[in-house]
């Protein structure tokens, strides 16, 4: 057996030493060479336990030869060579004998992964043909085991199989492997790791993603039907870009970066100055123009330019009334919180409120200058209502230059008695009296 043995092993270096040169990064050839173990666990009676459990022959080897036929599934040849020694001879001139093993197998294996990482573990299940000595018999067998890759062609594998004898005379028994294996086989003609008969484009590099084919941007669409082969974009957009994601590619986009209609070369419809006439075509965006000077403004006679002089400066005025009379009722709202002290001008809590929310409509209006007045009801004389009413109005003026708001912006004065706005005779007219209010004076 020996013998045998060796001239195998150097048989299968030489084939491998030619596969090597033709292996490609994707190859659905596969050889495994190495050892083998016989496991017979369980003694059969009707064999009288006369082998023993473990049986490994140094000269024994396993040799497979097997052929990629689906992403996951290899179909596998198998021979193997080993012995099996008796373990309670029968007499004393069969003690230590040896009894060639050999098993004939074809295998399916089914890999859990593509076989692209380190680990490639698989099951395998097939059957075939067992001789012990000269006695033969059918099995049938289920294992597992991992291919172990070094590189993209080389490895090393693990396997267990059980085998089940059809025969009532087989050996029922495990085999275990350990050996390398070697991947080879189709022709690669541009190089690119993907075989020619599953390459789209066989005569041009190209990666995995786009089926062979040369892919420059990584946007898989082929460079062949790319209409931006050089710029990543969708397989919607035939590989170009849409930055806007309106739906046309920047190739044929006018307004790449806004959205807008095909319709319309990729751009919106703006109108930026209202005259009714798209931006893209108006050649005065930003001035109300007509149809009839190509969204220009018409051009107008004197009498018609001091006509639209005279709207636009009204049209301000009236903006500009608005405004104030905005202004001045919310200030004169905030300006009925504005509480002194009794009988003193310094303000109260509340009144610092109010005033702090006056400050900041006034802070709004950096053009405005306003007016603080202070008045009094009729309760004392003349002169200290007058004096008091002065007070009040400059400590609201001095809190808001405090505040911020410039000292020639805002003035103040007294009234006292005089511009009551509520009668005097009753405490509810009285208090009314008794307020600050400022007016907008430009």
């Amino acid at each position: 057996m020996k013998p045998l043995g060796r001239s195998i092993l150097i048989l299968l270096c030489i084939i491998l030493s030619h596969a090597s040169f033709s292996q490609t990064k994707n190859n659905p050839w596969l050889v495994n060479f190495g050892a083998n173990a016989i496991n017979n666990p369980v003694r059969d009676q009707d064999l009288d336990g006369r082998f023993k459990t473990w049986n490994l022959n140094a000269a024994g080897f396993r040799l497979s030869v097997g052929r990629l036929i689906t992403n996951k599934v290899t179909f596998e040849s198998v021979f193997s060579l080993n012995s099996i020694e008796e373990n309670t001879p029968i007499s004393e001139e069969l003690q230590g004998v040896e009894y060639p093993y050999i098993s004939l197998d074809g295998m399916f294996k089914y890999q859990f992964t593509k076989g692209l990482g380190l680990l490639d573990p698989y099951a395998t299940l097939g059957g075939g043909y067992t001789w012990l000595d000269t006695i033969g018999a059918g099995t049938v067998a289920g294992g597992v085991g991992v291919n172990i890759w070094v590189g993209d062609r080389f490895g090393f594998n693990i396997q267990s199989v059980y085998k089940h004898a059809f025969k009532e005379y087989g050996l029922q028994h495990y085999q275990h492997s350990a050996g390398i294996v070697f991947r080879f086989g189709g022709k690669d003609t541009d190089g690119d790791g993907i075989n020619d008969d599953v390459d789209a484009c066989p005569d041009l590099f190209g990666i995995i993603e786009a089926n062979g084919c040369p892919d420059a941007d990584g946007d898989s669409v082929i460079d062949s039907e790319d209409l931006c082969p050089n710029d990543f974009g969708p397989t919607t957009m035939r590989g170009c870009p849409d930055n806007d994601g309106d739906g046309t590619p920047d190739k044929y986009d006018k307004c790449p970066t806004v959205k807008g209609a095909i319709n319309d070369d990729g751009c919106p419809r703006i109108d930026t100055d209202g005259d009714g006439i798209d931006d893209r075509f108006d050649k005065c965006p930003k001035q109300p123009g007509v149809k009839e000077n190509q969204g220009c403004p018409k051009v107008l006679t004197p009498q018609e330019k001091q006509q639209l002089a005279n709207l636009e400066r009204q049209k301000n005025l009236d903006r500009n009334a608005k405004i104030k009379q905005q202004v001045t009722n919310d200030i004169n709202n905030y300006c009925k919180a504005i509480v002194f002290n009794y009988g003193k001008t310094s303000l109260s809590p509340e009144g610092k409120k109010a005033l702090d929310e006056i400050y900041k409509i006034m802070n709004l209006q950096k053009n405005m200058k306003f007016h603080v007045t202070g008045h009094t009801d009729n309760v004392g004389s003349k002169a200290t209502n007058l004096a008091l009413s002065e007070k009040r109005a400059a400590s609201v003026k001095n809190y808001l230059i405090t505040k911020g708001i410039s000292n020639s912006r805002v003035t103040s004065q007294g009234y006292g008695e005089e511009n009551p706005i509520a009668d005097n005779s009753t405490n509810e007219g009285r208090i009314k009296n008794r307020r600050i209010e400022i007016y907008i004076t430009n």
